[in-house]
């Protein structure tokens, strides 16, 4: 019932929730606001304040504040996860009388963009009128399912849906133009002469390559509209019929997870890169050499360095590299 979304870790949100709570005589409607985040790894926390409006009977409603735990709430774009929680309410009879409500339920939340979530949900609400727990009620205390739907705005943390990473006022910023040249300058791998092709990831490199100078564009896959970081990498694999996330908290999921040295790196890999913290913010493709291909809001399709050599946009990239994923073994 009481549940905030949350899209990665240490994001925070807002919503708004609308339901009905299905008890024996009167179905009392649901309405509550909360704020929450994620606060370590699949676990969130959230606290709501809510009504539960009986129309025929005012002084069977309840007023209230619940504090409550989700868990797996965001991992991916389209997410089933779990709830539960105790708190406390009012009924605004003319002696006012204060219960405890216990909830426990599941949910399914969407992300389609990266600052908006919607949700459905259901949960299991008692009534606890003496404080005694939801396994000791007193004869006339309620209890049945409620259930409702959210609406909720998201901010900080990770991305939500198609992404964007380092637009922060710290992020680098590239000049762009004729006269400024990329000074990591990559070719195709070509196969030797004696070789039937190239290895896979060879190939992917390739495409991703292929379209270095596309311009940024949050949301972009394809070469008609740009890319975003996570949308060049899921075009550089989808082009070989392979799929992966489409969002780059769900690429730093994807594959076997490499150790964060670069000798231990193979082309092809996903580097994971976190603008402060752990969570996954940036994403790009490992080309061999200690360098790597990226989409920038700034600079577009463009080539960097984990090396100790690079400019100070690429040195910045360096020092927020937190792993690596391996899509192909």
């Amino acid at each position: 019932m009481l549940a905030i979304p949350a899209a990665a870790e240490a994001q925070r949100a807002v919503d708004v929730r609308i339901g009905t709570w299905e008890v024996a005589g009167r179905n009392p409607a649901l309405y509550s606001a909360g704020y929450g985040r994620n606060f370590w790894g699949p676990l969130g926390f959230n606290l709501r304040g809510f009504a539960l409006v009986d129309e025929v009977y005012s002084d069977s409603s309840l007023y209230g504040l619940v504090p409550g735990l989700t868990l797996f709430r965001g991992a991916s774009t389209l997410t089933p996860f779990v709830l539960g929680g105790v708190g406390v309410a009012m009924q605004p009879t003319s002696s006012p009388e204060f219960v405890a409500l216990w909830y426990a339920g599941m949910g399914l939340e969407w992300n389609p963009l990266r600052w908006l979530s919607l949700a459905v949900e259901g949960s299991y609400l008692v009534e606890d009128g003496g404080f005694n727990g939801f396994w000791d009620l007193r004869a006339g205390d309620r209890q049945g399912w409620a259930g409702s739907v959210s609406l909720a705005f998201l901010w900080g943390g990770g991305d939500g849906g198609a992404d964007d990473v380092g637009a922060t006022p710290a992020s680098p910023v590239y000049s762009s133009g004729p006269s400024d040249p990329d000074p990591y300058e990559v070719q195709p791998v070509e196969p030797a002469e004696d070789d039937a092709g190239l290895t896979l990831s060879d190939q992917v490199v390739n495409t991703a390559i292929g379209v270095m100078g596309e311009p940024y564009k949050w949301g972009g896959t394809s070469t008609d509209e740009g890319f975003d970081c996570s949308g060049l990498v899921w075009y550089a694999y989808r082009m070989h019929g392979i799929t992966v996330p489409r969002v780059s908290r769900d690429q730093a999921r994807a594959g076997q997870g490499v150790p964060r040295r670069i000798e231990d790196l193979e082309p092809g890999d996903i580097l994971l890169f976190a603008n402060g913290g752990s969570t996954v913010t940036h994403v790009g493709l490992y080309v061999g050499d200690a360098r790597f291909i990226h989409a920038t809001t700034s600079g577009g399709v463009r080539v960097g360095t984990l090396a100790g050599a690079g400019d100070s946009n690429d040195r910045w990239w360096r020092d927020r590299w937190v792993g690596a994923r391996r899509i192909l073994n």
